[in-house]
């Protein structure tokens, strides 16, 4: 009897153990190594052909967004159409790409790893950053859409 109820108890803990969800956070450490970005802002949202960019070489600003990005990671948001993606650098050249969505129900940040998107959720500060550079966009010449 008492062996029946150890392997009852077994497989409840082994069952309840992997219908848990593992917490992610802190996947993109390396951003703590950017010291600038290049910030693409698409014309249309979801189509990268078209954008107007600004440059930030000061890395305190994209330590908000460094922030944000390795925060919990959330559940997918496919429905957030992309606004635009940050290129960070570092000494050794690119060091990752971040996209990001403001909409007010969509305000967030995602990046690829290992071949999988993941979504963090884009604070207030990241929002008004972006927000912010925006105002200092360099418009390509040369280009109609």
């Amino acid at each position: 009897m008492k062996f029946n109820a150890l392997i009852i108890l077994f497989f409840c803990l082994v069952a309840g153990s992997c219908s848990q969800k593992t917490i992610k956070i802190n996947m993109l450490p390396s951003l703590a190594d950017s010291d600038s970005a290049v910030v693409m802002y698409y014309h249309t949202p979801g189509d990268p052909r078209f954008f107007n960019m600004t440059k930030v070489k000061d890395d305190h600003p994209l330590t908000v967004i460094a922030k944000d990005v390795n925060k919990r990671v959330i559940d997918p948001k496919d429905s957030c159409v992309t606004q635009g993606k940050i290129y960070f650098y570092g000494k050794a050249g690119a060091v990752e790409t971040i996209y990001f969505s403001r909409n007010k129900d969509c305000m967030t940040l995602s990046f690829i790893k290992t071949g999988e998107k993941y979504f963090t959720s884009m604070s207030e500060r990241a929002k008004e950053l972006l927000d912010s550079l925006e105002k200092n966009v360099s418009v390509l010449t040369g280009r109609s859409e």
